[in-house]
């Protein structure tokens, strides 16, 4: 799922604005880094493109970071989008000093489902064992690879609320979470969160915690889109809660970007057209739209079925293009 021996050439040309030719100099003159066969480069070490990459983007991967990704509607591709926006960071930054946490907080463990091929066992330790006290977050986190980390789920999570029900607990646990991640595993980790289709006390923690850290950490609610009516309608609930917690709890900084995206545009123009006038004229929608879409590409259903990422083949596409892109917008 998570294996990243090498880097292709093709992969940097979004993030540093220069041809594959002009960054293959820049290996070949430097002499290091570089993974050849027949005097000809075919990839490229990780962590020298996690060096190249700070000498020379704009975007500075390397923060600590928190995304959450939401909506209230089904179907839209938040767990496809926690996946391959996991993928596109372990990419490009360093494997031993930046470690990603992916974290499936839905009771149907779809996330958990497509990285590993299962759900959490109903006798393994989840989030709610580590909420409860039963669990150490050590015991909760599984390695997945190349210092990525997934915290599984599975049905047990549906009784994330009864747990979280008082507003202390609320108030502070995603936020003890969030700090015993950045203290265990490093102050760089970057933390992909998915979230349940429904309104939840979880969630509302979530938006707590982050906004009690550091402004040090890059805070983000992703909120992937449809183009219909009901998807819409789910992105802007999401909005109105988030704005809603804020105001019960107080919290007057703007320590989390919201951004709306659509998360599979169809190719024809005309629906597309229709689609982002449908999100700019609204009111709520409209002030968060992100200018990045993630297009329909094949790619996208075949690594679903075969537990992998859009970056797995090495493959340029619709897909990597798109993910890197939103990848550069949240950390830009």
């Amino acid at each position: 799922m998570f294996d990243i021996s090498e880097i292709k050439i093709a992969e940097l040309e979004n993030y540093v604005g220069m041809t594959k030719a002009a960054i293959s100099k820049h290996f070949k003159s430097s002499n290091q880094g570089t993974i050849s066969s027949n005097n000809r480069i075919v990839g490229l070490d990780p962590d020298s493109v996690a060096h190249f990459l700070l000498l020379k983007s704009d975007f500075n991967f390397s923060r600590p970071a928190i995304t959450a990704i939401a909506n209230l509607c089904g179907g839209v591709g938040k767990t496809s989008t926690v996946t391959n926006l996991a993928a596109a960071i372990s990419r490009v930054t360093s494997r031993e000093n930046e470690p990603v946490i992916i974290v499936d907080t839905d009771s149907q463990g779809s996330l958990s489902f497509l990285i590993t091929g299962k759900r959490a066992r109903n006798d393994e330790p989840i989030l709610i064992d580590y909420i409860e006290g039963k669990s150490t977050l050590s015991d909760i986190i599984t390695p997945i690879g190349h210092n990525v980390f997934l915290i599984k789920s599975n049905l047990n999570s549906a009784f994330l609320d009864k747990t979280l029900s008082r507003p202390a607990d609320i108030k502070n646990v995603m936020l003890k979470f969030y700090k015993e991640v950045f203290q265990l595993l490093g102050e760089k980790t970057k933390i992909f969160q998915d979230h349940t289709p429904q309104l939840s006390n979880l969630f509302a923690s979530t938006i707590c915690g982050m906004q009690q850290l550091s402004a040090d950490i890059l805070c983000n609610v992703l909120i992937p889109l449809r183009s219909d009516d009901f998807a819409l309608q789910g992105g802007k609930y999401i909005i109105g809660e988030i704005d809603e917690i804020e105001d019960t709890y107080s919290f007057h900084r703007d320590n989390i970007r919201k951004n709306c995206f659509f998360s599979s545009l169809d190719r024809r123009i005309s629906t597309t057209s229709k689609a982002l006038q449908k999100a700019m004229s609204d009111d709520v929608i409209s002030k968060y739209i992100a200018p990045v879409v993630i297009r329909y590409c094949a790619e996208l259903p075949k690594c679903i079925d075969s537990h992998t990422n859009v970056f797995s083949s090495g493959k340029k596409s619709n897909a990597t293009v798109d993910y890197q892109e939103l990848l550069q917008y949240i950390f830009s």
